[in-house]
Order: structure tokens, then sequence, then C-alpha cells
């Protein structure tokens, strides 16, 4: 991440291309630009990577896989830990457990989370 954080700072510096005045990039914006790409296309695979083993190792050692649903949107708002959760790709887990555990299992069911009411019933169906 430090990596990548560092490369978007140089491309930032560098005189890129404007659409507004069709301004041609340099040619040290577009090297700094494919350093930038290349760095970001490494991070997201070792995180896919990471993400794949996790789920693996999962579904393999249990048998059955309960997914708490989460208030993602709520958590995002924290500051301090805004961008540990979006980096984290529940969602992506969350579908990966479902698919796994269907090949090798049954279906991982979902929990609902404890301060949530329970799911309310359609208008006009019997009670």
């Amino acid at each position: 991440m430090k990596l990548l954080r560092r490369a978007c700072r140089t491309v930032s510096r560098r005189q890129g291309p404007d659409r507004r005045t069709g301004r041609k990039p340099s040619k040290r914006w577009q090297k700094a630009n494919a350093a930038r790409n290349k760095l970001h296309h490494r991070v997201a695979n070792i995180r896919q990577d990471a993400l794949h083993k996790l789920t693996t190792a999962v579904t393999a050692e249990y048998g059955t896989v309960v997914v708490e649903d989460l208030n993602v949107a709520g958590m995002l708002r924290n500051r301090r830990l805004a961008r540990q959760i979006a980096h984290a790709g529940f969602g992506e887990i969350r579908r990966q457990l479902g698919y796994k555990t269907h090949q090798r299992h049954a279906p991982a069911p979902s929990w609902p989370t404890a301060g949530t009411p329970p799911p309310r019933p359609a208008p006009g169906a019997a009670r």
C-alpha cells in the first residue's frame, strides 16, 4: 500500500493529459502512470488471492458456515476503520463462501445481525 501511495503521488506531480485544453501527457507522466497501474494490479491480485485462500480454508475446515449480515455502510462511516473495512471485501467473501460451500456441502445461510428486527411479512400475507 505504501508503494502504491507513493506511485500515485508521483503521477499527480507529473504533467498529465488535459481534456479541456487537449494537452498531451508528458513521457514522464506516461511512465509513472504505467508503474502505478502495475502496482495497482499487483495489489488487487494479492487481495484476491488472500480472499480465495481464506474462503477455501474455511470451507474445507468447517461443514456448516453461517455468515452474519453486517451493516457495512454504517461501519464505513467510522473514519478510523473505513479504509480497512472497504479493503476487506465483505461482499466478495460472502459470495465466495456461498459458491464454495455449495460445491462442497450445503448452501451457506445468512444470519441477521443481533440488533436487527425480524423481517416483516408481505402485505396481505396470512399471519
